[in-house]
């Protein structure tokens, strides 16, 4: 994935609001003690889709400038998502951390931003966006699991293709 040539917007994520999603997970997981999430393979990969998720969540309210999560419905609700809005046109985020390819999920979005997640330096780049009917011509479907066509359109690679998230609030 070539990035150079587009102008991205960088976020770090205080290790406040990481303790938060933290214990936010641990909490969803019946878990008290992060040590026992070794024990369980699968809360080691919920922890980190939570945390890859949540951090894109935080990247795309700190470059939109307004409050769009309710820390509250996000405690109570294990499966809660945000809701982005921009010019009456609902936004998703596409979260990934290195080395994964994003998978679209199957909702109504008028607009997609794919943000890259570094768990471990708790930052994150907001790559680009594009609208649904132009990303519906660049994922693949043939590149998912038969657990994840249910809940996903395809997978994305065409990066390039992006526009640069500072043409965002333009669109």
């Amino acid at each position: 994935m070539n990035l150079e040539s587009k102008s991205t917007f960088k976020v770090k994520v205080e290790y406040v609001k990481y303790e938060w999603l933290k214990s936010l997970a641990l909490k969803n997981l019946g878990i008290k003690n992060i040590n026992h999430l070794r024990d369980r393979f699968e809360g080691q990969v919920y922890f980190n889709n939570f945390l890859v998720r949540s951090y894109g969540e935080i990247a795309l309210e700190r470059f939109l400038g307004t409050p769009h999560i309710d820390a509250g419905r996000k405690e109570a609700d294990r499966n809660y998502t945000p809701a982005f809005n921009l010019n009456s046109q609902k936004i998703i985020v596409v979260a990934f951390g290195f080395g994964e390819t994003p998978k679209i999920p199957k909702r109504e979005f008028d607009i997609a931003v794919f943000i890259l997640v570094n768990l471990e330096n708790r930052t994150c780049d907001i790559l680009g966006f594009m609208n649904r009917q132009k990303l519906i011509q660049f994922i693949d479907s043939k590149l998912l699991s038969p657990l994840d066509e249910k809940s996903h359109l395809g997978v994305f690679k065409t990066f390039h293709e992006l526009l640069p998230i500072n043409e965002l609030s333009l669109y």
